[in-house]
């Protein structure tokens, strides 16, 4: 067995061993993978990916109207479908559109030694920074952190991507889930603004179960700006925010938020009306 092999083999195992602590599954986050790795997982995915880690020109998967090169921002390995298989989720930026949050992410399949296999790509969906959470089946789902800006306003998301849930035709979008939605538009240049920002969020535990839970830690705060659209200034109003702690349970299929976050939500609400995609 030549050296590059042991090497491959040796890095999966690690990534994809079974998590026995929940600290070890804290720790299996997304992760930005070196040249080496990305000219392994990038393989699978166009021509140009073996010998320089990234797609030039655009794959005829994505929107190949763009003259730029698509570039592998990070991997989340786990086992996200039914099955004992393990996958890759490749977070991609470049050759979308704005509407696509320039770019979205590509499943692989490990079929052994030093080969992956492209099973579908998702346009639109960022994964760079996600959590992996027991599931159904002992597959994997997973917690991610995305945005979207636009217009002036600032949103920040964490939803939940369960990737057995999406249809096989080339343009579906997996079926996932908001827990929130914060919302800043403080350079939005409205009479009233949000001021709402994602400090962290990590796994803990706050029940009895074998399952890791969810603590997420934000700032909110809403209120008069002193401008419209026709007096509007470059500078972003200035509106105090307070620190709030939201706290969910996680039973390996949904998130429920506990008895003290429904009232923190409620605050949240009249700082965002939008927080749960209401309005």
């Amino acid at each position: 067995m030549n050296r590059t092999l042991i090497s491959t083999l040796s890095t999966l195992l690690t990534l994809v061993a079974p998590c026995s602590s929940l600290a070890l599954a804290a720790s299996h986050s997304s992760q930005k993978p070196t040249l080496k790795q990305a000219k392994e997982l990038m393989a699978s995915v166009c021509s140009s990916g073996a010998t320089t880690g990234a797609c030039k020109p655009c794959p005829d998967f994505a929107d190949s109207g763009f003259d730029e090169t698509m570039t592998l921002e990070a991997v989340t390995y786990g086992k996200f479908l039914k099955g004992k298989d393990t996958y890759a989720l490749l977070d991609l930026s470049g050759c979308e559109a704005h509407v696509n949050n320039y770019g979205g992410s590509v499943l692989l399949k490990w079929r052994g030694l030093t080969r992956w296999d492209f099973v579908k790509y998702i346009p639109g969906l960022r994964s760079s920074d996600c959590l992996k959470y027991p599931g159904p089946g002992r597959r994997e789902v997973l917690l991610c952190e995305g945005g979207y800006t636009g217009m002036g306003i600032v949103d920040t998301s964490l939803f939940q991507v369960d990737l057995t849930r999406y249809p096989a035709g080339p343009s579906d979008k997996p079926d996932y889930g908001n827990l929130f939605i914060l919302e800043d538009s403080t350079a939005a240049c409205l009479a009233v603004a949000s001021a709402q920002s994602l400090v962290s969020w990590q796994q803990v535990k706050l029940n009895a179960d074998a399952l890791p839970d969810l603590r997420i830690q934000v700032r909110s705060g809403a209120g008069k700006t002193g401008q419209t659209p026709e007096k509007c200034s470059d500078t972003p109003a200035r509106i105090a925010t307070r620190p709030y702690t939201l706290e969910y349970t996680w039973d390996g299929q949904k998130f429920t938020p506990t008895q003290a976050t429904r009232g923190v939500l409620k605050v949240l609400l009249r700082d965002n009306p939008y927080l749960l995609g209401g309005g």
